[in-house]
């Protein structure tokens, strides 16, 4: 079978709700020119109110036989009648045919624009009708800035910023909560509160908008202690604000704590609450499955967002039996099981790394003959790189092209993600390169991609970009370049990095901290990632294998192994790192214990730890014993482990072995030319040249052809790149390559 719309609002678009429809326009009445315009306006707002396009049309036509057309108040209400009803192109013919544009009538159609999805043609028509000379008022700057913040183009944001205190409005209340708003939605979470810390005055909506911007970036101990800090300013939390805790909160106390909150201060009394939804939502995401059952049960009127969560919930927890069935249950409660509710499951098994899980109730979806939207889109492409299916992806990415949904950024971001994993890289870049409207997460993506597959350089160049495009980098985004720093040994831009994570306080994420460990110590600085390690307040198992590991590359073994014995509960990895220690130290007796030792801490030995095993017995000599080894793995032996069993065989001189292991990597069929090279090697070292011609003959037949060696060198802040063999591909390589000429004659006169 082939894998291969409706969505709810998320709790998050809560947040940017400062205001309703109202506007500084509400407050203005024009003089009325006709007796009837009372009963008219009553009316529109009538339909306005409950999107009746069929009598709104009928009013417009009374509207214009009364000569009330040229009235901007009526044509700012026929706007946006026809905006909220989804005729967009009514509402640019009522904006275009009115003679003379004012700020209420352009106020009007920005949002008219904004709320059809149309968020750049807000942002210029603002930009134009402000060229013409009318002037932007609190709400034209609170509709323009939401626009912005729905792009997430920070670029725009600071201009709008800009602009806004040039109009003397920066100190609006109004426009200030939008900027925090706008701000946080862009990543760029210090900006929006330094904003709130120049308001000279704050109302309610102040307070969820800073709430809300430290929960939308993981800061929830400061949206804590904004909370107290709002209590101490006699401000009391609203439902936006606990939503916005809830949203934040990432352990059961603190859900706990908002709960018993919730309970005193009333909220649960609703008869349909999104506390109460999120409240369900708040104790699964932390593991409080219990917990958010009882809340579910204890409600008496359950919708389908309230289904939703619950199912969600055990979701998230790997519960996959119990999901499903209450998605059977959900269905016998007479609600109807659309592509929302399947979205969240898939989203919420591939986030858990549930991949089968996840294709599983994709599949359902299809079959009960729903058509996948965006959000199933874009949280299947993970799972389907989980379950290392490539043809499903090309497949969904053909569903998604025709369907109209390929140019949703999510789906796109997706997209780059898969095809990396994948290992398609020029897929991913094709996508990306498509991407107009990126994000912090498309980057990230890119960034991530290209350092997966070992493209550090066009890592390091994309990272360029990003920030030249002024788009601010997220943990994920410093995670991945500071392996790309490691990878070519870019010291400098690493340091810069690490200040750069100091200041926004990144350094001491456990990911962050690990990825520094990690680069110091492939740059050379051992000392400086040991102080990175002990300066790190949250260590995990990560942490402690980074630590162990590099360690181990610099032949610091005994401080490896001392790394290795803090660890009460080790993983594979960690066994790795240390037997890795062993490996480069030839510690033989200790790397055996270690090995030894898996079995009891119920740790099952992996190709990986066989591979080192080989390696350190080979290294030291012991052939006979690293062959014993791998003829008695419980898998069958990889190129890799034949590989350096060979390797161990040219530097000890063990012919007969040698050539044992050379026959099995050729029946392999491998194609890396260093196995070859080995083989003919040991048998030239013993004389046996006419073997040596057949290897080489042999490499011929099957196109086995040497790589070429490649380097890299960090001058001014730019890596550079050099391959062997092919000078042509540095832009400057003929001035290089003179240099060296010169220097060569200048040593030669220096010898003599």
């Amino acid at each position: 079978m082939k894998l291969f719309s409706s969505l709810t609002i998320p709790l998050g678009a809560v947040f940017s709700c400062h205001r309703g429809i109202s506007s500084p326009a509400a407050s203005w009445r024009p003089r009325r020119s006709h007796s009837g315009s009372a009963s008219y306006l009553q009316l529109l707002e009538s339909c306005i109110l409950d999107r009746n396009l069929l009598l709104g049309s009928q009013l417009h036509s009374r509207i214009v036989i009364a000569g009330l057309e040229s009235d901007s108040f009526f044509a700012s209400k026929l706007v946006a009648l026809y905006s909220l009803c989804g005729y967009l192109s009514s509402a640019v013919a009522v904006f275009g045919g009115f003679p003379s544009c004012n700020v209420f009538l352009l106020n009007a159609m920005i949002r008219g624009y904004s709320s059809n999805g149309l968020n750049q043609e807000a942002i210029d028509l603002f930009h134009r009708k402000r060229r013409e000379g009318i002037e932007p008022d609190s709400y034209t700057f609170s509709c323009v800035l939401k626009a912005c913040a729905s792009l997430l183009d920070l670029c725009q944001g600071k201009e709008l910023h800009k602009l806004a205190v040039e109009s003397g409005l920066e100190s609006d209340v109004f426009v200030s909560n939008s900027l925090i708003s706008m701000y946080a939605k862009c990543g760029s979470l210090e900006r929006g509160v330094d904003v709130f810390d120049r308001m000279p005055q704050r109302d309610i909506v102040s307070w969820n908008s800073i709430i809300s911007a430290y929960a939308m970036n993981g800061s929830d101990l400061e949206a804590a202690e904004k909370v107290r800090e709002m209590f101490r300013c006699g401000f009391r939390p609203d439902q936006v604000t606990i939503i916005s805790l809830l949203t934040a909160g990432s352990t059961a106390e603190v859900i706990s704590e908002v709960h018993g909150y919730v309970l005193r201060g009333g909220f649960e009394l609703e008869p349909i609450s999104m506390i109460w939804n999120a409240l369900v939502s708040a104790y699964g995401r932390c593991g409080g499955i219990k917990e958010a059952r009882r809340i579910f049960d204890s409600s008496t009127q359950k919708d389908k967002v309230t289904w939703n969560a619950l199912i969600s919930t055990y979701a998230q927890n790997g519960l996959f039996e119990e999901s499903m069935q209450l998605l059977r249950d959900m269905r016998l409660s007479g609600l109807d099981v659309g592509v929302v509710t399947y979205s969240g499951i898939i989203s919420s098994f591939s986030q858990d790394d549930l991949s089968d899980e996840a294709v599983v109730v994709f599949k359902e979806m299809l079959n009960a003959g729903l058509k996948p939207d965006v959000i199933a889109i874009a949280s299947i492409l993970p799972a389907i790189s989980g379950i290392r299916c490539f043809g499903y992806c090309k497949e969904i990415h053909a569903y998604s092209y025709r369907e109209g949904l390929e140019s949703d950024r999510r789906v796109r971001n997706a997209l780059v993600s898969a095809y990396s994993i994948f290992g398609s890289i020029q897929s991913a870049v094709r996508v990306f390169e498509a991407l107009r409207d990126r994000d912090v997460i498309s980057w990230s993506s890119m960034v991530t991609g290209y350092v997966q597959n070992r493209f550090f350089v066009e890592a390091l160049d994309t990272f360029r970009q990003m920030i030249g495009a002024e788009i601010e980098p997220n943990p994920i985004t410093i995670t991945s370049i500071l392996s790309a720093c490691a990878g070519v040994s870019g010291l400098r831009l690493g340091k810069e990095l690490h200040l750069w994570a100091l200041k926004n306080s990144f350094h001491g994420q456990s990911f962050v901290g690990s990825a520094l460990l990690d680069m110091y110590a492939k740059c050379g600085r051992i000392k400086d990632s040991r102080r990175v390690f002990d300066l790190m307040a949250d260590k995990n198992l990560v942490t402690y294998n980074v630590m162990i590991g590099g360690y181990a590359v610099h032949g610091l073994v005994e401080d490896a192994l001392k790394i290795f014995r803090m660890l009460e509960e080790p993983d594979e990895v960690s066994f790795i790192a240390a037997l890795s220690a062993c490996r480069h130290g030839g510690l033989v007796e200790e790397g055996t214990e270690i090995f030894n030792s898996m079995k009891a801490l119920k740790v099952s030995p992996r190709e990986g730890h066989y591979s080192c095993m080989v390696d350190l017995l080979a290294r030291c000599g012991l052939i006979e014993q690293a062959l014993d080894l791998v003829k008695t793995m419980p898998m069958k032996a990889s190129k890799e482990i034949w590989g350096t069993l060979l390797g161990a065989c040219k530097v000890h001189s063990n012919l007969d072995i040698g050539m044992y292991t050379g026959a099995r990597l050729l029946e392999s069929g491998s194609d890396n030319s260093g196995y070859y090279v080995l083989l003919s090697n040991i048998l030239a070292d013993f004389g046996r040249w006419d073997d040596v011609e057949v290897m080489r003959k042999l490499m011929a037949e099957k196109g086995v052809k040497k790589g070429a060696g490649c380097s890299w060198i960090e001058v001014n802040k730019r890596v550079h790149s050099f391959v062997a063999k092919e000078r042509a591909q540095h832009p400057e390589s003929e001035r290089l390559f003179w240099l060296l000429s010169v220097l060569n004659e200048q040593m030669r006169a220096m010898s003599f």
